[in-house]
Order: C-alpha cells, then sequence, then structure tokens
C-alpha cells in the first residue's frame, strides 16, 4: 500500500530531489501512476522507477526528519479544530488559550 504522505512531503521538500526524481514521485504517489506507465513515459526501465521512488521517498523522509515541517503542519491543524470546536461552543476562554498555543507553535 502506498504511503500518500509521500505526496505532500514532496510538496514541502521536492526541491531537494532532482527534477525527474520528484515528477516521478509525483506521478507514482499524487497520479497513481504504475511503476510500468512511469517507465514507459520516462523511457526508463520499470527497475528504475522503483528505484527512483524509493529512493525519492526515502530522502523526503530524511528531510522530514531534520526539519520536521510535517509534523507543525499536522500540529496547527489539529490545534485549528480544537480551536473551532471551542468556538462554536462559545468557550472564549478555551478559545484564546488554544489561539495562545497556536501562535507560540509558529
Amino acid at each position: 500500500m502506498k504511503d500518500l504522505s509521500i505526496g505532500v512531503l514532496n510538496e514541502l521538500y521536492g526541491s531537494i530531489l532532482t527534477e525527474k526524481q520528484s515528477d516521478i514521485i509525483r506521478s507514482y504517489y499524487d497520479y497513481d501512476l504504475s511503476l510500468a506507465e512511469i517507465a514507459e513515459q520516462y523511457g526508463i526501465t520499470r527497475q528504475a522507477a522503483y528505484d527512483a521512488v524509493k529512493k525519492g521517498a526515502a530522502a523526503l523522509h530524511t528531510a522530514e526528519e531534520q526539519m520536521g515541517f510535517m509534523a507543525k503542519l499536522n500540529d496547527v491543524e489539529s490545534g485549528l479544530k480544537k480551536l473551532i470546536a471551542a468556538l462554536k461552543a462559545g468557550d472564549t476562554e478555551k478559545s484564546e488559550k488554544i489561539a495562545e498555543e497556536l501562535l507560540n507553535e509558529l
């Protein structure tokens, strides 16, 4: 099963990859092309497409481990959901506390 977070990581860190490698990652994860389709599109072997996907994904995971942007985005998203719930509930004090926490995270 494909790790769809790779598509997000490619958006965040794709510039660390070669243009071709980033395009192959995008084709595989975002456009759901098979390795055979990618190989045909780029004029490479299926094995070369597989290697590009695996090496690119590993590089993106390493970048996330070092920089943590996706984890930070997930934390902010979670905080915003809590803030919306508190606002809908009319809990001003809790809303202010959550908003301050979010600002401090940035």
